[in-house]
C-alpha cells in the first residue's frame, strides 16, 4: 500500500478509511500494469532507435 502512497493514488487516511481492501489491490494492480506498460513501450523506443543505427 506504500506504493499508492508513493505514487499520490490514495493518501493513507483514504487506505485506511475510504477504500476497502480488494479496491486498494486493484488500484494497486492498475498501477502496476500501466508502469509494466510505459516500461514495454520504453524498451520497444530503444530496440527501434537501436536497428536505425
Amino acid at each position: 500500500m506504500y506504493m499508492l502512497i508513493k505514487a499520490q493514488l490514495a493518501s493513507k487516511w483514504e487506505l485506511e478509511n475510504i477504500y476497502t481492501l480488494d479496491e486498494a489491490l486493484k488500484l494497486y494492480a492498475l498501477h502496476r500494469m500501466d508502469k509494466d506498460i510505459e516500461a514495454a513501450q520504453s524498451k520497444e523506443l530503444a530496440k527501434k532507435g537501436n536497428r536505425r543505427r
